[in-house]
């Protein structure tokens, strides 16, 4: 691989808690290690690293054609303002025709709303759970509760273009109208202007699949499961299961080592449990169909427990977390044999691969035209 000049643009999430964001408005952002590690990675690999702290920076920059010194951009951003927020530095990237990382602006918008992804699931047949969309222009209570009348409880209710469980706390989960109608208004009062969206709730296992690679070339290279365990019982392996009320993501969960929730990393070649298998496949096939770039995850539900329950994709994540030894595509990577700075290292030769693929295909285009 030669040597090349990286511009690396992601938010700390340290600037914007100093700013006086909340954890919660935060959730998102890049941890400083995470920054850290992923900038010594591409160092040791004997790339030059350019930091930008976000898309402002990244304008000054182009607008000075400082970028002429790059050779590409690493893009960790999460953005902070916009429902296609992670969309706005692939978008200015595209503009400029500078390459970069991980999915353009297109797939990143499209899987940052949910709505629109599962919508795109439907209509190409990939399982995901039956769902109702609650507009924030419906003020109606109880029309809102008639819209999701189709719907059989349990119901997961959430916010339709948020990530990183944001949005996510105990209330999410309901089992009746009465329930439906306080999470609908909860989230109503904290965000008033995002939609809804209302889904069957998924009660079976939990996958995370780790994927590397573009199209045909796309693979999976690890997979952790989530095992939620039941608050009225004694710990899974030993584990206690802590404070846990629930078995589901919020955005407490994940930064908590006390939530019942016990982790389990699968060796690849290993696994022969069938629902592993299906979970592999099925996200192979969300990934390639939205168009997910070089490396990232999709996380998996089973409907139920039961004999013959189905997977269905929960949730597309074009971009990830990068925190060795925490975020799930690292730690998985690591333990199919993946080192992070493999893994920092396959990234970029993906991206390189686009590359040159895309000259060569701009090539025959106008080698066609002239004659």
């Amino acid at each position: 691989m030669p040597a090349l000049t990286i511009a690396l643009v992601a938010e700390r999430r340290s600037t914007y808690l100093a700013d006086g964001r909340s954890q919660q408005e935060c959730a998102a952002l890049t941890h400083d290690g995470e920054v850290d590690e992923v900038v010594a990675a591409l160092k040791r690999l004997g790339h030059t690293v350019v930091q930008l702290p976000g898309i402002a920076s990244l304008v000054q920059d182009l607008a000075t054609n400082r970028n002429k010194e790059w050779d590409l951009v690493f893009n960790m951003s999460q953005g902070f303002y916009g429902s296609a927020r992670e969309a706005q530095v692939p978008a200015l990237l595209d503009a400029y025709q500078i390459p970069y990382t991980f999915a353009d602006a297109a797939t990143m918008a499209l899987c940052q709303n949910k709505i629109n992804t599962k919508t795109v699931l439907d209509h190409c047949g990939v399982p995901n759970a039956a769902f109702s969309v609650i507009s924030p222009h419906q003020r109606d209570i109880g029309d809102l509760v008639q819209d999701a009348k189709h719907l059989a409880f349990p119901l997961f209710v959430k916010l339709g273009t948020e990530g990183s469980s944001k949005g996510i706390d105990s209330f999410n989960k309901v089992n009746s109208t009465a329930e439906l109608t306080k999470a609908v208004e909860t989230l109503r009062s904290d965000f008033p202007d995002q939609p809804i969206l209302v889904e069957s709730f998924l009660a079976g296992r939990e996958f995370t699949v780790s994927l590397l690679g573009t199209g045909e070339l796309s693979r999976v290279i690890g997979v952790r499961e989530h095992i939620w365990q039941d608050p009225s019982k004694p710990g899974h392996d030993g584990m206690s299961n802590g404070d846990c009320t629930q078995n589901f993501s919020s955005w407490q969960s994940k930064s908590s080592t006390d939530c019942g929730l016990v982790i389990k990393d699968y060796k690849l070649s290993e696994t022969i449990d069938p629902q592993v298998q299906t979970a592999c496949l099925l996200a192979l096939d969300a990934w390639t169909l939205l168009g997910c770039r070089d490396a990232g995850r999709v996380d998996i539900r089973f409907d139920s427990n039961e004999p013959g329950s189905t997977a269905q994709v929960m949730e597309v994540n074009p971009i990830s977390g990068m925190l060795p030894g925490h975020s799930p595509l690292p730690a998985s990577a690591q333990v199919n044999g993946i080192p992070f700075e493999q893994l920092m290292a396959g990234i970029i030769e993906s991206t390189l691969l686009r590359i040159s693929q895309k000259s060569l295909t701009n090539m025959d285009s106008a080698q066609y035209i002239s004659v």
